[in-house]
């Protein structure tokens, strides 16, 4: 896809693109797979049972947990495409190309969760009795539609950090069942059934209750907890075993970023901690002490979307300079592309920006150059504002910097463009950061329209 390229302001690209996908995410396999399959869990017991108690907590649970997942989920699901598709259409574009039947039947499963997660909820009181076993084949066949779409998902999202031999063969098999597929699929389950196990659990220990039901399923969902931890400390070791070890280099740096790097303590710490918490509420969990257990419950749900979250950081972040290894770098121009343009120019063979009326104005050469090179990453006045970065620097010093970038910053892209071009954008990144340029706000499909 072919889009001009638009730049968010403030927030930059990357922030936008991540602040909805890792809630969709926390939605998709905390709640989306893991508390339903809790619900039909509970539904199961008190069917063996015939316990009113396990019945009546599955159906109250039920109802706000459908509310999330057809509301915040699925307008967070499409919100993932309509942003990837604006900020990184060429990205998203590749990846339809050669994903274009996983994505396909992913599309045709997610239909179908949603009519089964209706039917499962209006059903409930109406298949009773004998049609009881087919309400709870309903609730786990949901839970297995949505394990079937985190296979086709994590099976793309590994060829972003792992693509193997696609690059050179060009095959969809080795690009879907590429090194990180499996280790990442248990990661995922893990945490999905581990964060879905404690959202259930402080459900059960903040409602009404009867006391003796509590401590039961509060034994069970701390025993699903504790399984599933297990499962996804094992799963992240095995996952980045598997990683290049050109990415895992870059791993700390993306969670702490330049402001805390010099101290890596920090980031293990943190993790262990935050394991800790996550072992500590499953075990209290399992000797059904109420008390303590509510007060952890809610760190541990922090900390898992935390987890979530530096996982997610992780594994975008590391893979830099590359969207994706071997083919496409970060500012989506393609590798041989970028060769290309050092010899003829980027302007020039720049289908948008040779449409814009002022394309000789070399300022605004300067914002498109800025625009293709560095605004997947950098903002103007925003978050990782590009000034911060070159404040008190020459225009020479500039100009060096472009031309080593990935030599200075590994998991920076190099410029894309002849040498002439760099001194433009040299020259434009200086007067930007001096002050003599004043940019209005960006334009959604050209470039930043600035003036002296």
């Amino acid at each position: 896809m072919e889009f001009p390229i638009f730049q968010v302001p403030y927030l930059g690209n990357g922030m936008t693109i991540a602040l909805n996908a890792v809630l969709h995410i926390i939605i998709v396999q905390g709640i989306t797979t893991g508390v339903i399959t809790m619900i039909a869990l509970a539904e199961y017991i008190g069917f063996k049972k015939s316990s009113e108690h396990w019945e009546n907590f599955a159906k109250q649970l039920l109802k706000p947990t459908l509310i999330i997942i057809t509301g915040v989920g699925s307008v967070t699901g499409v919100g993932i495409w309509f942003i990837t598709s604006a900020l990184s259409p060429r990205g998203i574009g590749l990846m339809l190309r050669i994903f274009f039947w996983p994505w396909f039947v992913e599309w045709l499963v997610f239909a179908v969760e949603v009519i089964v997660i209706l039917l499962y909820y209006f059903t409930w009181e109406k298949w009773s009795g004998l049609k009881k076993k087919q309400h709870i084949y309903l609730g786990f066949g949901y839970s297995l539609l949505a394990i079937i779409s985190a296979v086709l998902i994590t099976g793309i999202l590994g060829f972003m950090l792992t693509s193997d031999g696609w690059p050179w063969n060009r095959s969809f098999w080795s690009a879907f069942f590429n090194p990180s597929f499996i280790p990442q699929l248990f990661l995922r389950l893990g945490i999905a059934f581990g964060l879905g196990s404690v959202f259930t659990s402080a459900y059960l220990l903040f409602t009404r209750q009867d006391p003796m039901f509590r401590k039961e399923a509060l034994r069970l969902f701390g025993k699903v907890a504790l399984v599933f931890l297990l499962i996804g400390l094992l799963s992240t070791w095995w996952y980045f075993s598997v990683v290049p070890s050109r990415f895992k280099t870059h791993a700390v740096f993306s969670v702490l970023t330049s402001h805390f790097s010099q101290h890596p303590e920090f980031f293990w710490f943190l993790n262990i901690f935050g394991a800790l918490i996550l072992a500590l509420f499953s075990f209290t969990a399992l000797t059904r002490s109420v008390s303590i257990s509510r007060l952890l419950v809610i760190p541990a749900i922090l900390f898992y979307c935390c987890f979530i979250t530096e996982y997610e950081r992780v594994r975008e972040f590391i893979r830099g300079p590359f969207l994706l290894p071997g083919y496409l770098y970060s500012n989506q121009v393609q590798l041989d592309e970028s060769l290309f343009w050092k010899e003829n120019g980027a302007l020039k063979n720049s289908y948008w920006y040779s449409q814009a009326g002022n394309s000789a104005d070399t300022t605004a050469q300067g914002a498109y150059l800025f625009a293709q090179n560095c605004s997947s990453c950098h903002t103007i006045d925003g978050l990782n504002d590009i000034k911060d970065r070159l404040r008190g620097r020459t225009e020479d010093g500039i100009y060096v910097i472009l031309g080593n970038t990935h030599q200075m910053v590994p998991f920076m892209p190099p410029f894309s463009g002849t040498e002439a071009e760099r001194r433009v954008l040299s020259t434009f990144l200086y007067r930007l950061t001096s002050g003599e340029i004043k940019l209005k706000a960006p334009s959604r499909f050209m470039f930043q329209k600035g003036k002296s």
